[in-house]
């Protein structure tokens, strides 16, 4: 188990002193099972407990929270004792020392802490080393124990940003995987990559152009009339799984074509397979630089208006 522990020690102008404890403890089990921060604020007057007051924090707080609540509370004990007593907070975290000693803190608690301590000079905050034998140390440290069962909730301390912004993420990946699922597009993407994820995935500009396939493909051109026909040069019809399996024109990158029914695993494994996207690559590259190449030799004018007579001539609308 990890202890993390602040003591005060209010030491007044009387022949005998007034220990004043403050301690946090946070408990730290399996993982199945969560120990919640816990707060301890105690006095000692001539090392008998004279008070305590104990709290725990939300199992979602931060230790360094839980460190500086603490410490706030024993400052603002300390801000409430006579003022003829000087008082002196020993702790052994250097965080919350740093942290409370700028104005300018991100932290909330630390902000409060400053404030305390510049309108009550008399109030001392130094480092001490931990387990080193000091009484007030030693009986905070066995309170600290004491009170893991006992501890009103503490619901005066924020939740962390960190805790907050995983939340909101995971609601987002929850949304968005919903979105992704149930979508009308990308479905040849979906089929490969079902699960949506904020790491970004290792594909290159030609793996997209191939998996989506939407690229330089005469099958893809003429599905939105940007070209006249949808055959390859070499007569197969210009698809993505024709230029990787059959066309003459990339056969040094082909890969074994797969039956109809097997196609989406065929393409699942080639993206999980670096020596195929590899192969890929090249196939989309020499398409890309050899484009008249892999397409038919378009129509003549004559050839265009005898077509175009044609369809005319048996529309279905005469």
């Amino acid at each position: 188990m990890k202890r993390l522990k602040q003591q005060l020690f209010d030491t007044g102008y009387t022949s005998h002193n007034t220990p004043v404890s403050a301690n946090k403890y946070r408990g730290e089990g399996q993982k199945s099972h969560k120990i919640p921060n816990k707060q301890l604020f105690c006095v000692l007057t001539n090392d008998i407990r004279a008070y305590q007051w104990s709290a725990k924090l939300n199992d979602n707080n931060t230790v360094f929270q839980a460190e500086l609540t603490a410490l706030h509370e024993a400052v603002i004990y300390a801000s409430h004792l006579p003022n003829h007593n000087t008082s002196k907070i020993h702790v052994d975290n250097t965080a919350s020392i740093m942290a409370s000693s700028n104005s300018k803190s991100t932290n909330e608690t630390a902000r409060k802490i400053f404030k305390v301590l510049l309108s009550n000079p008399r109030i001392k905050v130094s480092w001490v080393k931990a387990h080193a034998g000091n009484i007030g140390n030693e009986r905070a440290d066995q309170l600290a124990k004491d009170a893991t069962q006992h501890g009103q909730p503490y619901s005066h301390t924020k939740l962390p940003k960190p805790h907050i912004k995983g939340l909101l993420r995971k609601r987002m990946l929850e949304e968005w995987q919903t979105s992704w699922k149930n979508g009308d597009t990308g479905r040849k993407i979906y089929n490969i990559m079902s699960s949506v994820s904020l790491r970004p995935t290792d594909w290159t500009r030609e793996d997209v152009i191939f998996f989506s396939q939407q690229g330089p493909f005469p099958a893809y051109l003429k599905r939105f009339h940007l070209s006249d026909s949808d055959y390859c040069s070499c007569g197969g019809i210009g698809t993505a799984l024709h230029y990787t399996t059959e066309c003459i024109y990339t056969v040094s990158w082909h890969m074994r074509k797969p039956a109809p029914n097997f196609e989406q695993e065929w393409r699942k494994s080639v993206a999980n397979n670096l020596v195929s996207r590899q192969k890929i690559r090249g196939i989309i590259n020499i398409i890309s630089e050899n484009s008249d190449l892999f397409r038919p030799p378009l129509p003549s004018t004559s050839q265009r208006d005898e077509l175009s007579s044609s369809i005319a001539g048996h529309s279905p609308f005469k």
